[in-house]
């Protein structure tokens, strides 16, 4: 048998270990393979295990299932292949999938897989484990290349073109480089990613923007042609110039504020290094020192899913930095005046940028919660860098702020400090810098320390006691008047029951009056 390039004891010693043994007495053999595999020998966590058997894939996996009391699901019947979800004492399900030859050989199927260094494989055995790598992946992995495993992987699955990027983005902080003739092939065969199906092309970008530095990935899917194929509206960006104080066009200013975003959330999560990656020091620590308090508050509100398919709110902010700007192409306009600088507007950019985002996310197959979320973060991005204008915001604007918004109010918050940043960049002050940090810090304080008192006031009375004490009719006029009352509330005008009705007969002669005279 080969000697293993790496140890296997640490898995064989994990909750994983009984799964291991179990495999390692199948017949045919069973081989580990693909990423696993790759990450076992970079020293990586790996949570998931791939599997490949000469025949009996889906069989494998329903195996499997029984056996460690999992669930089993047939994800390609046609080529054999399965899916197992085992639980581990303590830990998320281990995710395992198995899948049938795809040649008529080991090293057939290898040939026919991604990335060399995704074609090895650990074929398990009581006698010993035997390490096959017939691409020499080894060199590879020793070499920080990422290299196509056959001159046809990417005509033969096009999807692959932007799993490239994938992987580099999930390797480049390990040195790891796209080879030179896969990233030419990677370009050439972009346009067929126009026939891939529209999931695996959306949960690859999910992926890639789910990595470190996500708006550099961004710009290398630019510099390949692949991202005005899976993303056009991001492309219409490049060359559309803004005044000052923005120091870059728009796509320059995107990437930047998506990095700063990235590393924001990465820093809510429990990174302490994140923030110093793109912010400046005296910025960082400023974050620091002003959003420390809620930190635990913030990472299980980003924690939390955006709908069915289990992809947080933090993921699907890189979503809002990606689209935020995606509607100034449409609304960019040069201010002429004799006595100032020339000046670009953009007036109602965040409401058409925000129904672009809502369609580009559904075109992508995301779900109805996911794209309304996304599209309310871009359509109302600008809100809190318009509140700091003035001030911090008072307790009746801080509650209509939620009202329209509701948790994602918080994400928006969040974003603006990264969309300071990606405008100003290396000349931002803290003149600029600190009525927006205010501002966001404001508005935080409100939802997480005084919700009961500006965001949702307890109600002083109900629609039905509303409509018996006026004697007003049904309608969504009866609304309006609650809310205004809520409002009232949270900015410390209406105390009492007694209070509210009284506010509440004044707006409603108010609605009568107007009503006549339309």
């Amino acid at each position: 048998m080969t000697h293993l390039p790496f140890d296997l004891r640490p898995l064989e010693a994990s909750p994983a270990g009984p799964i291991l043994a179990f495999l390692a007495t199948c017949e045919p053999s069973v081989a580990l393979v693909g990423g696993c595999v790759r990450d076992l020998m970079l020293d990586r966590p790996t949570h998931d295990l791939d599997l490949t058997v000469e025949r009996g894939g889906l069989d494998l996996a329903r195996a499997l299932a029984n056996r460690f009391d999992g669930a089993f699901y047939a994800m390609d019947v046609e080529r054999d292949t399965g899916r197992a979800l085992l639980p581990m004492a303590g830990q998320e399900p281990l995710v395992v999938d198995v899948a049938a030859w795809r040649g008529a050989s080991l090293a057939e199927d290898l040939h026919l897989r991604d990335f060399t260094i995704n074609a090895m494989v650990v074929v398990l055995r009581q006698s010993g484990h035997e390490f096959v790598d017939p691409l020499d992946g080894v060199r590879d992995l020793k070499n920080g290349l990422i290299r196509t495993a056959a001159p046809s992987a990417f005509r033969d699955d096009p999807l692959r073109v932007l799993r490239a990027i994938r992987m580099l983005a999930e390797l480049a902080p390990l040195g790891f480089r796209l080879e030179e003739d896969s990233e030419r092939q990677a370009a050439q065969f972009a346009p067929l990613l126009a026939q891939v199906s529209i999931e695996r092309v959306r949960d690859e970008l999910v992926k890639i923007l789910a990595a470190a530095a996500p708006g550099d990935w961004v710009a290398k899917l630019d510099d390949l042609s692949i991202l005005d194929i899976v993303l056009p509206e991001a492309t219409a960006l490049h060359g559309v110039s803004q005044s000052p104080p923005h120091i870059w066009d728009v796509f320059d200013h995107t990437t930047h504020v998506i990095n700063h975003a990235h590393d924001l959330v990465a820093w809510i999560s429990g990174d302490d290094t994140a923030l110093a990656v793109s912010s400046l020091p005296w910025v960082a620590d400023s974050i620091e020192q002003t959003l420390g308090r809620w930190r635990a508050e913030l990472a299980a509100l980003l924690a939390q899913g955006a709908g069915a398919q289990l992809r947080t709110h933090g993921q699907m902010l890189a979503w809002a930095a990606l689209s935020h700007d995606w509607g100034k192409p449409a609304t960019a306009r040069l201010d002429h005046d004799d006595e100032k600088p020339d000046r670009w507007r953009f007036f109602g950019h965040p409401d058409v940028g925000a129904d672009m985002a809502y369609e580009a996310l559904r075109r992508l197959r995301f779900n109805e919660a996911e794209a309304r979320r996304v599209s309310l973060i871009v359509r109302h991005h600008m809100r809190p860098l318009l509140l700091a204008v003035t001030g911090l915001p008072s307790r009746r604007a801080t509650h209509r702020f939620y009202r329209d918004l509701g948790d994602a109010g918080v994400d928006v918050a969040l974003l603006s400090l990264a969309d300071m940043q990606g405008t100003y960049g290396s000349t931002l002050t803290p003149d600029d810098w600190q009525p927006v940090l205010d501002t966001v810090a404001s508005l935080l304080d409100s939802y997480f320390d005084a919700r009961d008192q500006v965001i949702a006031p307890p109600a002083l009375i109900n629609g039905h006691e509303l409509m018996a004490a006026l004697d007003l009719p049904g309608g969504r006029h009866i609304g309006q008047l609650l809310e205004a009352i809520a409002e009232a509330q949270a900015g410390g005008d209406v105390r009492t029951r007694e209070q509210a009705l009284v506010l509440a007969g004044q707006l409603s002669a108010q609605q009568r009056a107007a009503a006549l005279q339309g």
